[in-house]
């Protein structure tokens, strides 16, 4: 209660002092440092609150692993019986062949490829067509009812027969959390270093990383992802840091965060003096210093995030054996193809935004409008067809990626899809089947690959034709916006 209390008198303390800060730069350094300590008090009352760390008792903990046995032990019995049950069907299934004959090639009906003298299984026939019987109409029907089950059911027999309905869901998932996570991204980094970042070597520098990135083979993004995302975020999402840092070393770092914000704070404020021919030297040198206390001061804030003791993970109970966000998934694919995909956003929009005409940023600051106002609503719009430019490489090189995906979560056949009816509709955590990754083990690991080729090819073929799907209804997008801007330009 009393760090309640003074985290409340601290900000209204900051309220007051604000009356004064347009007035004087050191009133401005006082409301942040009001507003900080206000801030670092209220969370310490927060996580200190009454029954913030309540332990169970040894009794309650007995209970609880009691029902938790009782559970496992009724799932094992439940998973017997249903092992038992597949066993029987199985058995027979084996006893019930099929046979069919050609009158000049003989047996045409085998169970598979490197069996070819082993009559095949009734589970194995899909329909049965008298081919000759049938007219147009009837060829026809059966030729779409093909294409509808190979659109529409799952894949069956180890994938090398079926459909690729997960397969589908998975690469358009995929392409979409990929293009939601990286345009944004791409866009609000193009516009800092070409309307807000100082022009410098140190921004020449950060454009040259940025080409050579573009130019850094697939499967080490894969490795990437698969080292932070998947190992290190992920499993801090599952059991909170792996070294938690000691109470009273974690809120000393805090207190040092707070004091390096004022004063990167104080360093800003001050760093705003300026001349007759522009910013002083000891304008500069403040601006200087400001950079490298920010930059402290955010490296220190993660690492007090990364090492706090006040969070155990949302899934430890599940570790080891079944990590959630800690292994391979969705999620962690899209954010791995998005960082590899973040140059050509970036280079796209960048050079959507240096294309917009000077007179249009001059006509809105002219009319009152401000440094924000006039990205917002003048650059940005004139730049979007450039950004869906930009949209649309980076879909079309994301859907087609298979080596980072073959690391970070597809796999030959998932168990569940990645989007599902039930909340919270998007299971990031889920591998799932992608069309590249499907045309690879198809073609390249399926042990009947000779039997799998057809299913290669119109694999092969459905995968362009969804990246030419989703590219048009991109263009198709960017040409209305363009429309829209001629309009509203007359």
């Amino acid at each position: 209660m009393l760090l309640l209390a003074g985290a409340i008198g601290l900000g209204a303390a900051g309220l007051r002092v604000r009356k004064d800060a347009p007035k004087r730069p050191y009133a401005q350094i006082g409301v942040a440092a009001c507003w900080m300590v206000a801030l670092l008090l209220g969370g310490a009352a927060y996580l200190e609150r009454p029954g913030a760390r309540a332990d169970l008792s040894s009794d309650d903990l007995a209970k609880l692993e009691a029902g938790i046995d009782a559970r496992i032990a009724d799932l094992r019995n439940r998973q017997k019986a249903a092992l038992d049950e597949l066993a029987e069907l199985q058995a027979e299934d084996r006893l019930l062949r099929v046979i069919a004959t050609e009158p000049t090639h003989g047996r045409i009906s085998p169970i598979s490829r490197s069996e070819p003298d082993e009559p095949m299984m009734l589970s194995q026939v899909v329909r049965v067509v008298e081919a000759n019987r049938l007219g147009t109409r009837g060829k026809l029907g059966v030729y779409f009812d093909r294409w509808w089950e190979y659109l529409s059911t799952p894949p069956r027999d180890g994938t090398s027969a079926g459909g690729v309905f997960p397969v589908i869901v998975g690469t358009v998932t995929l392409t979409i959390l990929l293009t939601i996570s990286v345009v944004p991204l791409g866009v609000i980094a193009a516009l800092y270093l070409r309307e807000y970042a100082r022009q410098g070597l140190l921004t020449s520098c950060v454009r040259i990383a940025i080409n050579n990135l573009a130019g850094v083979p697939s499967i080490v993004y894969g490795m990437f992802g698969l080292g932070f995302f998947c190992y290190m975020l992920g499993g801090y999402i599952d059991a909170g840091p792996a070294k938690p840092m000691a109470l009273g070393s974690w809120w000393a770092l805090w207190g040092a965060i707070a004091l390096l914000s004022i004063l990167s704070f104080a360093l800003g404020v001050l760093g705003r003096k300026t001349t007759v021919v522009g910013p002083s030297r000891s304008g500069k040198l403040a601006g200087t210093l400001t950079l490298v206390t920010w930059t402290t001061v955010v490296s220190l804030a993660a690492w007090a995030v990364a090492t706090t003791p006040y969070f155990n993970g949302f899934f430890e109970e599940r570790l080891p054996e079944q990590p959630t966000f800690g292994g391979r998934g969705i999620l962690w694919a899209s954010l791995t193809l998005a960082l590899l995909t973040l140059p050509v956003v970036i280079v796209a929009t960048e050079e959507a935004i240096a294309a917009v005409p000077g007179s249009m940023r001059e006509g809105s600051y002219g009319c009152g409008a401000s440094k924000w106002q006039t990205m917002r609503r003048i650059v940005l719009p004139s730049a979007m067809p450039g950004i869906m430019t930009g949209a649309i490489l980076a879909m079309a090189r994301g859907a087609g990626e298979v080596a980072p995906l073959m690391l970070v979560g597809a796999v030959n056949l998932a168990p569940a899809l990645p989007v599902s009816s039930e909340p919270p509709f998007l299971h990031g955590e889920r591998t799932f089947m992608h069309l590249g990754f499907h045309i690879y083990t198809l073609g390249f690991q399926n042990p009947d690959s000779e039997a799998t080729e057809p299913l290669v090819w119109t694999t092969a073929l459905l995968l362009l034709t969804i990246v030419l799907v989703l590219n048009l209804a991109a263009i198709v997008l960017r040409a209305r916006l363009r429309a829209k801007m001629r309009t509203s330009a007359v």
